[in-house]
């Protein structure tokens, strides 16, 4: 936290902070860029429209920060990076613009539009992730009426063992015409134990109502191999005519000694408008052990397990924090007459943080995603580079 002595500016690390009114009114720059490169193999040959290797600037972000009357604080960060791999950016977008409350002890009462804490995955920071990229089921349960930069107004409750939040959504503020959906999420959490083994059960929810943009109610679920070096989703409902669309599962994080834990199961239910309701499942489970500095600890503020404490690189005994995190993840898109392909990824990867702001993953994927005509089967080794301010 910055260290304030009146107006002026003031630092937190490398991180100034402009202080004004007696500090009643603060001002943080943010900037984070986010690198990602790596290579597919072991790809049937007969397939004609493999995955390509390539590189992609997954996220790159500038923006202020800061507090009003001391308990107000806004966030506005616009995002440069292509919404979709190796595509041109042109000119970016909003990524967060959103105010919160902070006046009472374990209350924060938020409006505006930025990445909703629907689930455990998405609740957690992208930066401090085990993996490169969210599960699958984990982003397709969010995109019904939650996930980055949704309009949204709600409130999230917590102490050191207890949260709960819940939501009352729009569109997403990126998207054109998106602004007639309605929806309600929320997320319960508890800290059952809280010695040698902590565990921390919970539960989420999504409803969506007039889902689709453009005046068109429809709703289609799909994502990536959980690695975005091109643009291609196999996994992929296709359009689905919809007058709603829900999504509840459990979830299950903690630790054991120092090795850390979480899972999540989603099963999602589409309203179609003909052919009867379409039900979609799924699951993940991650670990993660330190090789190097301290264990993953938990958040109470949004019930998450933030990565540990670990002395930056100063070549002289201390080499910043090592991280081992293994996962496997599943997700299941067919209920006749959807086939939608079922995908399941087997990951490993090696997390380094030399110093706080800066991180280097290499990641290594053994995946296969079963289709109607054909199954797709490969391997991939990936790299990440991200550097937050």
């Amino acid at each position: 936290m910055a260290q304030t002595t009146g107006d002026g500016i003031s630092w937190s690390g490398i991180r100034p902070q402009l202080n004004l009114a007696d500090g009643n009114f603060t001002i943080t720059p943010v900037a984070r860029l986010d690198l990602h490169a790596g290579s597919y193999f072991d790809q049937d040959r007969d397939v004609s429209d493999r995955f390509s290797s390539g590189a992609n600037v997954r996220r790159a972000r500038v923006g202020v920060r800061g507090t009003i009357l001391k308990d107000i604080s806004y966030n506005f960060t616009w995002e440069l990076a292509p919404s979709t791999p190796q595509d041109p950016s042109r000119g970016g977008r909003i990524f967060e613009a959103s105010m919160s409350y902070t006046g009472i002890r374990g209350l924060r009462i938020s409006a505006g539009a930025w990445t909703l804490p629907h689930t455990l995955a998405y609740a957690s920071s992208s930066s401090e992730m085990m993996m490169l990229e969210r599960p699958a089921i984990a982003a397709m349960a969010t995109s019904l009426a939650s996930g980055d930069t949704r309009l949204a107004v709600g409130a999230e409750a917590f102490n050191s063992r207890l949260y709960g939040a819940a939501f009352l959504t729009q569109g997403v503020l990126s998207t054109l015409h998106d602004d007639r959906q309605r929806g309600v999420v929320g997320r319960v959490a508890g800290l059952a134990l809280d010695g040698f083994v902590k565990l921390q059960l919970g539960a989420n929810f999504a409803y969506q109502d007039r889902p689709g943009s453009n005046n068109r109610e429809a709703q289609r679920l799909r994502d990536y191999p959980e690695l975005r070096l091109n643009s291609f989703r196999y996994l992929d409902t296709g359009t689905i005519p919809a007058s709603s669309a829900w999504a509840v599962g459990p979830e299950v994080s903690g630790m054991i000694g120092r090795m850390h834990f979480a899972a999540e199961y989603q099963h999602i239910r589409i309203n179609a408008n003909t052919g009867g309701e379409r039900n979609f499942n799924g699951w993940y489970i991650q670990t993660a052990i330190p090789l190097m500095g301290e264990p993953r600890t938990r958040n109470n503020s949004n019930a998450t397990w933030r990565r540990g404490r670990s002395r930056d690189l100063d070549f002289n005994g201390n080499w910043g924090g090592l991280e081992a995190a293994f996962g496997y993840s599943y997700a299941n898109l067919h209920d006749a007459p959807t086939r939608g392909g079922s995908q399941e990824i087997y990951t490993a990867a090696l997390n380094w943080y030399p110093i706080s702001n800066i991180k280097f993953t290499v990641q290594y994927q053994v995946g296969n995603i079963a289709q109607t005509t054909q199954n797709r089967g490969f391997q991939a080794i990936s790299f990440g580079t991200i550097l937050s301010f």
